[in-house]
C-alpha cells in the first residue's frame, strides 16, 4: 500500500518520494527537468503508480538505483523493469552476498520471494555517472549492508543516504552482512564530505540535513559510532 507522496523541485531538477508499504520505504524518483531523464532509488512496490509517476512526467529512466539489496528496497524492482524501458541498473557488487539471500530474507518476513534485475553496471567501479544533466556520485557507505552506498548530488546538495543515515538515527548492522565497525567509519566518511546544508533524503523517514545531523544526531556522537 502507497502511504503517500511528496516532491519538491528547482528549475534543474524534481524529486518525487513515494513512501510505500509496510516497512515505510522512501522510493525517490529524480529527473532532470532540462532532458527528462530520470533515476529511481531503491524500487520498493507500488509499480503501477511509479509507472504512471513515470508516465506523467514524461521520463525516461536512465537509471534503477539501489543504495543497498534488502528486500523493501528492491521489491518492485522486476515489476518495474518489466513496465518502463531502464538504461542501467545498477547497485554495489558488494551486495551480490545480500542478493542471494533474498528468498530467506522474504521467507524471514513472512514475504513472496522478490526478483532482482540483473545488474548492468557495478557501482564499485562506477563511482560517478549522470542522470542528464544532474552529476551523480556514488559514496560507498557499508556498514548496514556490505555494499551499501549514497548517492550524492554535489551542485545540488543532495544526498540520497538509504539506511546508512536516517533524521535521528542511522542503520542497524544485525542483519546478515550488517558491520558496526565498517558503519561508524562510513559515518565518519559522510561526515567529512558532506556540508551542513546538503538534504538529506533516507531510505525510511523524514528529510533532514547534514548540519541538524551533525548537531542533534546521538548516533553520530557516540564513541561507538565515531
Amino acid at each position: 500500500m502507497l502511504h503517500f507522496k511528496d516532491e519538491f523541485e528547482t528549475e534543474d531538477y524534481k524529486v518525487i518520494r513515494h513512501c510505500i508499504g509496510s516497512f515505510g520505504v522512501n522510493t525517490y524518483i529524480i529527473i532532470c527537468k532540462k532532458t527528462h531523464k530520470a533515476a529511481v532509488i531503491d524500487p520498493g512496490g507500488e509499480v503501477d503508480a511509479l509507472v504512471e509517476c513515470l508516465r506523467s512526467h514524461d521520463a525516461q529512466v536512465d537509471w534503477m538505483l539501489f543504495t543497498h539489496a534488502h528486500i523493501d528496497h528492491i521489491a518492485g524492482a522486476q515489476g518495474l523493469a518489466d513496465g518502463v524501458s531502464i538504461g542501467h541498473v545498477a547497485y554495489h557488487r558488494a551486495d551480490d552476498i545480500v542478493v542471494e539471500h533474498i528468498p530467506d530474507m522474504c521467507k524471514m518476513f513472512g514475504v513472496p520471494v522478490v526478483p532482482m534485475p540483473r545488474r548492468t553496471d557495478d557501482l564499485a567501479e562506477s563511482a560517478e555517472f549522470s542522470v542528464g544533466g544532474l552529476q551523480v556520485r556514488t559514496i560507498a557507505t557499508p556498514g548496514h549492508t556490505p555494499g551499501g552506498v549514497c548517492f550524492y548530488i554535489a551542485e545540488h546538495g543532495l544526498c540520497f543516504t538509504g539506511d546508512t543515515l536516517f533524521k535521528g538515527s542511522v542503520g542497524r548492522t544485525d542483519f546478515e552482512g550488517g558491520d558496526g565497525h565498517a558503519l561508524r567509519q562510513s559515518l565518519d566518511l559522510l561526515l567529512s564530505i558532506l556540508g551542513d546544508d546538503v538534504k538529506i533524503l533516507p531510505g525510511h523517514g523524514k528529510y533532514s540535513t547534514m548540519g541538524a545531523e551533525r548537531a542533534s544526531n546521538f548516533y553520530l556522537k557516540i564513541d561507538k559510532y565515531r
